[in-house]
């Protein structure tokens, strides 16, 4: 890659567990030196939760750590003393971002917060990503995805009619929060190369949370109307769900627009006579019959693949897509091919990478594995505040760095 557009900014990085680290993750794939404090006081958790390689347990080899926290480096620094403190500010000093994700006051009460921060640098860019703001009754509130995507009104809206909620079996707003803010912080960074100024910026996950979701919100303010769970259909589309195909959990996915798409539909699946009617070319027609244009459907999906069925669905302008599992995502044809990579770690086995899903100048970015517990202590020490390695061995003997 001929340039990285982040490269020589550096974030002093206090995130953990999972929207945090991947909003910095994504600064260092751009480009720039991403410092991740840790100790063995406030360990990061996702070290140890999440996916293993078979016969290992380790702070190095978990799949999710390494996804999380690729092309950085690792300090330890225990922040429950004075000279931890202080040091920690030292590092500060000589960073243009400071990032964390715990409640809102938690910074603060070590003396880091933005004000502490700005006394060390005036033009410092802090960016806190607490699961609430840090006004309001609610903002000491803390949680992980599943309750974040829960208070965003995701879950209720989520299932099938007459059932309880199911969620979205994913930690979805972790995988969304890191895009909005790595956002705030890159044109953070583009004002103060204009302005020379820096900024605190604050991110509510449960905001970015609610941003998720479609015109539920707008339908309940300007009409009155609180939306109520479909399952896979569609206000605006029918038929539209998923299908069985052949084969173990195997499905297709079938979204039908309008009365030209019906009509294909009906040919391909062999009932061009239904496809005729008159009282079905609309939409709240078919809606009338949707169970038993389903079940016709599923008759015809249910004895073939669900590559096959896309396939002909898709060369009449149907839209339609075999639904993928994880194995298909990863060695499936058609894949995404090189949106994974495999990185060799020194534990002995490799690790596999997602790559960013964009690519700068027609490449991929970078990518390296995540660094070991503390691995980059007494380099970072030694060259941002010139430790050497009696002072660091001395450091470490009175537990300020662990």
């Amino acid at each position: 890659m001929r340039h990285q557009p982040l490269a020589g900014y550096r974030i002093l990085d206090f995130c953990w567990m999972i929207a945090g680290p991947l909003a910095t993750r994504l600064l260092a794939d751009l480009g720039a030196e991403v410092i991740k404090v840790e100790s063995m006081a406030r360990l990061d958790a996702i070290r140890e939760i999440g996916v293993q390689p078979q016969g290992m347990l380790t702070l190095d080899t978990n799949g999710v750590f390494n996804d999380c926290n690729a092309n950085k480096k690792s300090i330890q620094l225990n922040l429950g003393s004075p000279e931890g403190v202080r040091l920690a500010k030292e590092l500060a000093a000589q960073s243009d971002v400071v990032t964390s994700n715990f409640t809102p006051d938690r910074m603060d009460r070590w003396g880091l917060g933005y004000d502490d921060l700005r006394a060390v640098r005036e033009d410092i860019i802090v960016a806190s990503l607490p699961v609430m703001g840090k006004e309001g009754p609610h903002a000491a509130w803390r949680s992980v995805g599943n309750g974040i995507i829960a208070m965003g009104g995701l879950n209720a809206l989520t299932g099938f009619p007459n059932r309880a909620p199911v969620g979205l079996g994913t930690l979805h707003s972790d995988f969304t929060t890191p895009y909005f803010a790595a956002l705030q912080i890159m044109a953070a960074l583009h004002d103060r190369e204009r302005t020379g100024e820096g900024q605190f910026i604050e991110l509510a996950q449960y905001e970015s949370a609610v941003h998720l979701l479609d015109t539920e919100i707008l339908d309940y303010l300007v009409n009155g109307v609180e939306t109520e769970r479909r399952g896979n259909r569609s206000r605006e589309n029918c038929p539209n769900g998923v299908f069985r195909c052949l084969g173990d959990d195997r499905w297709v996915a079938i979204s039908v627009r309008d009365a030209r798409e019906w009509q294909a539909l009906c040919e391909v699946i062999g009932l061009p006579g239904l496809g005729a009617r008159d009282d079905l070319q609309s939409l709240d027609g078919r809606r009338a019959i949707e169970p038993q244009i389903e079940a016709l459907i599923e008759a015809w999906t249910v004895s073939r693949e669900r590559w096959d069925v896309a396939a002909a669905l898709q060369a009449r302008g149907i839209p339609a897509a075999a639904v993928e599992d994880v194995a298909d995502l990863v060695d499936g044809d058609p894949g995404p091919r090189d949106a994974f990579e495999r990185v060799a770690h020194p534990a002995g086995i490799d690790i596999l990478l997602q790559h960013e899903p964009i690519t700068w100048d027609g490449e991929r970015l970078p990518i390296a594995r995540a660094p070991f517990f503390g691995e980059h202590t007494a380099s970072v020490f030694n060259d941002l505040l010139s430790i050497d390695e009696d002072a660091l061995a001395d450091l470490v003997a009175a537990g300020i760095v662990q």
